[in-house]
């Protein structure tokens, strides 16, 4: 990247700093970005020039560039001058180059670029919008190169212009004049404010420094076509976005780094768009309704309607309504209350809307600690009427575990200067307990800092218990689909057991007909009463299982295994898939990461899954009845398991819709199985999918974030 400024100028830096992030983000390879300022507009010494180009020469002579791409309107003729010894036959990407500026230095073919057409007319328009009434018009510009350059368009485009206006050019003049004849401008005059690089006696600028300093003096609106003098004082103009300048730099850089001919590659120009700052048109009274349309206003700080429109609508529409019916019974009266009744008791009327609604509305001032709130904030807080409502009263009724997420919310609210939302909870007399959602948000005054914080209180505890309600009600479906599983394994799990126990009898009456003998042979009763210790524990272990899988409770996160898991499954449904003549296949990866979750969820999944590959191969040939689980560790860090099975496939019926609720294919299936595995390890951070095979078959599988992931 070669920058014809130095660091300090704000839109080469802008583009550059575009380009390096859409680069880094888009590029298929690794980029590696080297920077250069070559400071044009303080040094213009041939010498200075010669041995930059000596250095830069040196510097790449060993690791020269795959491409260079100019930042700044005077590093084009600058490569283009030297680009042979420099970097020879390198392409060369240009960003901001005005069509007088392309068509003066004609680039050989391997040179294209961003060119950015900063049509000044339509900035005019933009100021005659805004001020249609003004007559005068000053043009400010520099003494550089680029100043120069404005100057003629300057003057070409407003003697083209259809309105006349008194034009005054205040062309290259000395920086302390240049200030002193700004600040005497009329209020009611226009003020186009183009390029000053230099002044006229050579002193060097940056101009969104000179926009800042010459906005700040000017009696009159400021304009200027170009996008970093907006936040710094001027109203704005037809600009061009230097990020979107650098977007499409990187993206132009991007096809010749991935084998595109940059012969093919014709200059390409970005639209500009109207841009202003609302900062600025308020301090000099400029009307927002006379702004072209589709003009992008910055800075403007969304209001309470913004942000709630919809709870206000429905709060006037309340409003509304009791007001007619106030008008109703004022007519009935005959007009015999006053207008301070009147007044009274529309308040109250309001009042009982705001409560209707569940709504409290609050502002706080930090500086007097003066808090304002409606009375139905007292209800929600429990304040009892007659308490003074300060910041320490209502934190007083906030939950002890509550208090720090409260206080955060309110310095956030100052110290972000955003929106800020959060839940908590208020702790009532009688420890009732209320969860209230407080969205609190910053208010900037005109002209100064603010220290007012606003917002509403809406008591949302119907919808968390409702919530609580809804977790509770899915983890007792799910217990029941365990239980449901393993009572179709009932048989399978009752042979489980039976063959460990009828092992224990048979050794406990070999041994104890060994001890009958006169002489007992020791060894073999040993061997015996080991046999039924090993019998016992297998029979053991799959009670565990059975009690893991039928315990109920909350999930729990914790470091699992998955292939121990996986085994763990298998050996419960060994049975069973004996009895169904299947055969399983085991193919898990060494040094799998662990994963975050609950064992008993992700069991339950697994059975399901494996469950339903055994029905998928009812009427599959015995000899073709095979489960082939896999494990393996995607690139992300995440973990994948693989259920693959030889049945029937998936109908066509059933593509999207086997996620759905009570959807089956199976005869007395439920349809609440994989909707409820997709549930589970969605909540594992996870994703279920359920696909045919292209040979026969189908496969399930899930990912899960691995624990380094999860980190």
């Amino acid at each position: 990247m070669l920058h014809a400024f130095n660091y300090t100028f704000p839109a080469t830096t802008a583009i550059a700093e575009a380009a390096r992030k859409r680069l880094l983000e888009r590029s298929p390879q690794k980029v590696e970005i080297d920077a250069e300022f070559l400071d044009l507009a303080r040094n213009k010494d041939p010498a200075n020039e010669l041995r930059t180009v000596t250095f830069l020469r040196h510097k790449y002579a060993q690791r020269p560039p795959d491409l260079v791409m100019t930042l700044g309107s005077a590093a084009l003729p600058f490569i283009m001058k030297h680009r042979d010894e420099i970097a020879p036959n390198v392409p060369v990407v240009f960003t901001s180059i005005s069509p007088q500026t392309y068509a003066a230095v004609r680039p050989p073919p391997q040179v294209t670029g961003i060119v950015s057409d900063f049509n000044l007319d339509r900035t005019v328009e933009l100021a005659e919008r805004l001020q249609p009434e003004a007559s005068r018009l000053f043009v400010i510009a520099g003494s550089g190169d680029t100043d120069r350059r404005w100057q003629a368009i300057a003057r070409t485009t407003l003697e083209s212009r259809e309105r006349k206006f008194d034009v005054t050019y205040l062309f290259e003049l000395p920086y302390a004049k240049l200030v002193g004849e700004v600040s005497k401008i009329p209020q009611d005059a226009i003020v186009i404010l183009l390029t000053v690089f230099a002044d006229g006696d050579g002193g060097a600028f940056i101009p969104a420094e000179v926009a800042t300093a010459l906005s700040a003096v000017s009696p009159a609106p400021v304009y200027a076509p170009y996008d970093t003098f907006l936040g710094n004082g001027a109203v704005g103009g037809f600009v061009e976005p230097f990020e979107s300048v650098g977007v499409a730099a990187a993206d132009m850089a991007i096809e010749i780094m991935e084998g595109r001919d940059p012969t093919a590659l014709a200059p390409r120009t970005n639209p500009g768009q109207y841009r202003v700052d609302y900062r600025a048109m308020e301090r000099w009274s400029l009307r927002e309704h006379n702004l072209p349309p589709g003009t992008s206003v910055l800075f403007k700080s969304p209001t309470i309607w913004d942000e709630h429109r919809g709870t206000v609508l429905s709060t006037l529409f309340i409003f509304g309504l009791q007001s007619l019916f106030v008008g109703a019974l004022l007519i009935q009266r005959r007009k015999r209350l006053r207008v301070e009744n009147l007044l009274k008791e529309s308040e109250e009327r309001m009042t009982f809307a705001a409560a209707a609604a569940n709504i409290g509305l609050w502002q706080f001032d930090r500086n007097t600690d003066e808090f304002w709130a409606s009375e139905h904030c007292r209800t929600l807080f429990g304040i009892v009427p007659g308490m003074p409502l300060t910041r320490k009263a209502f934190l007083a009724a906030v939950h002890a575990d509550d208090l720090g997420i409260a206080t955060s919310a309110l310095r956030g609210a100052f110290d972000a200067k955003q929106a800020e939302i959060s839940d908590i909870r208020i702790l009532l007399p009688r420890d009732e307990v209320r969860w209230v959602r407080m969205r609190a948000r910053y208010y900037a005054e005109h002209g100064g800092e603010s220290h007012q914080l606003g917002g509403i209180f809406i008591d949302v505890t119907d919808r968390k218990f409702a919530e609580a309600e809804a977790a509770l009600q899915r983890q007792e479906v799910e217990h029941l689909m365990r239980v449901s599983v393993l009572g179709e394994l009932s048989g399978s799990i009752a042979h489980e057991i039976n063959q460990p126990l009828t092992a224990i009898l048979s050794n406990a009456q070999a041994a104890l007909h060994l001890m009958a003998q006169k002489a007992p042979d020791l060894a073999e009763v040993r061997d015996a009463l080991e046999e039924i210790v090993h019998e016992d524990n297998r029979a053991g272990e799959v009670i565990r299982r059975l009690r893991s899988l039928l315990r109920k409770g909350e999930r729990k996160a914790e470091s699992v295994k998955l292939n121990d898991l996986i085994n763990s499954t298998i050996g419960l449904l060994n049975s069973e898939l004996i009895r169904r003549d299947v055969n399983v296949k085991l193919e898990l990866a060494d040094n799998l990461p662990m994963t975050s979750g609950d064992p008993i969820q992700l069991q339950q999944v697994l059975l399901n899954l494996v469950m339903n590959a055994m029905d998928a191969m009812a009427s599959t040939p015995t000899a073709k009845r095979s489960v082939l689980i896999s494990t393996h560790e995607k690139p992300t860090g995440s973990v994948e398991v693989r259920v693959k099975d030889r049945g029937h496939g998936i109908p066509l019926s059933a593509n999207g819709h086997l996620f759905e609720p009570f959807y089956t294919t199976k005869q007395h299936g439920l349809g609440l199985g994989l909707t409820i595995c997709s549930t589970i390890i969605q909540a594992h951070g996870g994703k279920l999918t359920l696909v045919n095979d292209q040979n026969d078959g189908a496969i399930a599988g899930f990912s899960v974030p691995g624990l380094e992931t999860t980190r």
